[in-house]
């Protein structure tokens, strides 16, 4: 009984064992995963914990340079600040942003910048912004979010930036209108950029939790960055009446504006140079102190551009007579412009923002003369102001030398831009002696044709005189729609030639036609006029077509036509004169020697030919520095010189099928006139039929005395 009531028992326990078992089981597999998993969440938070900590400590540490560099220069934050750097600091800061860099190479770049006489008031909203960026990215552990942070916060500071509300009035006489950030649309920019970013959840909720903090830094921002703005708006209103009136030569008006613009800005750079050259060329001894205080202050306060400085010093010092204090000045000057010439390579320059300038002739004149001072171009050409005082002194050859010198630099730094400028600006300031560097200048032909395939001018130059011309660079200069009549576009040639040989054509390759003009784009088929201009080392010069030539002179007859048709009713009318002849009147004494002296000399030949004859008109060469251009009249008929060229000492023009002269025996023509247009004055050589050759001024029977 006993073992068969044992053996029963067995069942049971084994099923209780088993339930038992089953239910341990269960459990363990549940619990071991929850507590896998629990370690797993614990060892997490406390991984992600040790990541934040880790972050906020690189965080500190990339924004910490940056930080220091703004707390520095906000110690003082009364000091006085230079408006122009603080505009400049201002485009350079936020328009980095722009470049396609990490936060990092952002922070790196920023701690690095000069930001002495920049205003504390913007330095300091600055750092308000990078001291709340700075805890919005210790927060973002993962790559993704701290490259989506920097993207967000820095797409978001430069649209709160365009985001302006306007109130009060503003004309250019006396602004009122006070700009500032519109909040609304910037907490708008806001919630739609957290809405393109909904992907990153965590830097969503980390941005919402310092928006207010965030947005009002961006804002106080804002409205410094347009309160300085408007400051430097206003102050350019002034120094662009100083520009506008030096481009006029109205030096009381430039005095006026730029007293008006120191007084705003006593710190400021363009004025003071403006006033100190106005008081310069109103050429008045008893200025002679203040001039010297403006640039000696102007020079101390602004050591890092002192070029223009040193340049106003010189012309100064050249204006009183002490040519050597002038030539130690250019030098100087012309030390220090390849360094601040950099400056002006940035494409954040504060001129650069005020783009709307160069839309129309005056906006350019502001412009160019201010790019001028810091590229030493046209007045502030060290180079060309010592040409003129080594000219002036009677050292032809030195002159000569320095400005080949200022036309070797500009193709040095590939500063094409002032290069037609420089060219116009040694013609009138140095007159016949720029033209006698190379007077046969209208014997170098532009020839230029559109390429085959795509949107390319094939360039040559077809050299008519003796004289050959080394380590020559051609630069087209082209003016397409919508541009104005005289500006031009500089484009350099690919090619640079060893030599432009004597009475041979020399390609200088091809230049592909693609620029943008007032936001268009335009090609070979917008090219309205092209010319070029030639630098080697013997010579700087135009370089034009026949057809450029003839029009200019067309317009210059038709205008001078059209005067005298007007004479009846407006008898006081002065004639039109061609800008060169109108600037250098003290040259029309050498051009009556040199026309009396080619009546000497000239000589008229015919060429027997099967039918019509040839004549064949020897000039001397000295004629071509008035830039002649040759037509023939017999009868009633005009014609063009078939060949026209330089040989030697003369100057060899021949006019083809004139007439069959041989059958009248006669060894002078009757009745030939030689027309010869120049910008000097049109002239008539008149040969009679025995073979003497008289000379008048076309239109006159004015004989030189």
């Amino acid at each position: 009984m006993s073992d068969s009531g044992a053996t029963a028992k067995r069942p049971g326990n084994f099923g209780r064992n088993f339930f038992f078992g089953c239910t341990t089981a269960a459990v363990l597999v549940v619990v071991v995963p929850v507590g896998a998993y629990l370690y797993w969440d614990y060892s997490s938070k406390q991984a992600f914990e040790a990541a934040k900590v880790e972050q906020e400590a690189a965080a500190e540490q990339q924004f910490q340079p940056m930080m220091e560099a703004l707390e520095e220069a906000t110690k003082e934050p009364e000091k006085p600040y230079d408006i122009d750097k603080t505009v400049r600091v201002i485009h350079e800061i936020d328009l980095a942003m722009k470049k396609d860099q990490t936060l990092e190479e952002y922070l790196v770049w920023a701690s690095r910048q000069d930001y002495s006489d920049v205003s504390p008031e913007v330095l300091e909203a600055r750092k308000e912004v990078l001291d709340v960026l700075m805890r919005l990215y210790a927060k973002q552990v993962e790559a993704d979010d701290q490259k989506a942070m920097w993207e967000i916060t820095s797409e978001l500071l430069l649209t709160t930036l365009s985001v302006v509300s306007v109130s009060g009035e503003a004309n250019m006489i006396s602004p009122e209108a006070q700009l500032s950030v519109d909040r609304a649309q910037a907490q708008q920019l806001l919630t739609e950029l957290k809405q393109e970013r909904s992907d990153h959840e965590q830097l969503v909720r980390d941005i919402a939790g310092i928006e207010t903090e965030l947005m009002q830094a961006l804002v106080d921002y804002g409205d410094v960055y347009y309160k300085y703005i408007e400051e430097w708006d206003q102050l350019s209103v002034l120094r662009d009446r100083a520009y506008l009136a030096a481009n006029n030569g109205d030096w009381e008006q430039v005095l006026a504006a730029a007293d008006l613009a120191i007084e705003k800005a006593p710190h400021e750079k363009e004025a003071h140079l403006l006033k100190a050259m106005a008081l310069i060329e109103l050429d008045n001894l008893e200025n002679a102190g203040e001039i010297e205080e403006i640039l000696d202050d102007y020079m101390q306060e602004h050591p890092d551009s002192t070029a223009p400085a040193f340049l106003l010093m010189g012309v100064h010092q050249s204006r009183k007579g002490d040519t050597r204090a002038a030539q130690l000045a250019f030098q100087q000057s012309a030390a220090y412009y390849p360094k601040q010439a950099q400056q002006l390579t940035d494409m954040l320059n504060p001129y650069k923002m005020r783009s709307f300038l160069r839309q129309s002739r005056e906006g350019n004149f502001i412009v160019e003369l201010y790019q001028s001072t810091m590229l030493g171009a046209g007045y502030f050409s060290p180079d060309l102001q010592m040409a003129k005082n080594l000219f002036d002194a009677g050292d032809l050859e030195g002159g000569k030398k320095k400005v080949l010198d200022h036309f070797a630099r500009r193709r040095t730094q590939q500063q094409w831009d002032f290069i037609i400028s420089d060219v116009a600006f040694c013609h009138e300031l140095l007159g016949p002696h720029f033209w006698e560097i190379f007077p046969e200048d209208t014997y170098l032909d532009l020839e230029a044709g559109a390429a085959m395939m795509g949107s390319s001018l094939n360039l040559s130059v077809n050299n008519r005189s003796p004289r050959a011309l080394h380590n020559a660079t051609l630069v087209l200069a082209v003016q397409f729609t919508d541009m104005y009549a005289g500006d031009y576009v500089a484009l350099a040639a690919p090619d640079t030639m060893p030599s432009v040989e004597p009475h041979t054509k020399t390609s200088f390759g091809s230049v592909e036609i693609d620029e943008e003009v007032f936001g268009k784009q335009k090609s070979v088929v917008d090219i309205v006029v092209h010319r070029a201009i030639l630098i080697s080392d013997e010579a700087v010069t135009w370089v034009d077509t026949d057809q450029y030539r003839i029009s200019k002179q067309k317009e210059l007859r038709d205008a001078q036509r059209t005067r005298k048709a007007l004479a009846g009713k407006q008898p006081d009318a002065k004639p039109i004169e061609h800008p060169l002849a109108r600037r250098h009147p003290e040259f029309q004494g050498t051009v009556d020697s040199l026309l009396e002296g080619a009546s000497q000399v000239a000589q008229l030949e015919m060429e027997s030919k099967y039918g019509a004859d040839n004549l064949v008109v020897q000039l001397p060469r000295e004629l071509s520095i008035l830039r002649p251009m040759f037509r023939l009249r017999y009868g009633d008929t005009l014609y063009e010189a078939q060949d026209n060229v330089i040989e030697g000492d003369s100057i060899q023009l021949r006019f083809a099928a004139v007439d069959n002269f041989d059958a009248d025996g006669a060894k002078h023509p009757d009745d030939v006139e030689l027309l010869m247009s120049s910008p000097f004055g049109d002239v008539v050589f008149d040969w009679k039929n025995n073979g003497d050759l008289t000379w008048r001024f076309q239109g006159s029977e004015r004989k030189p005395e």
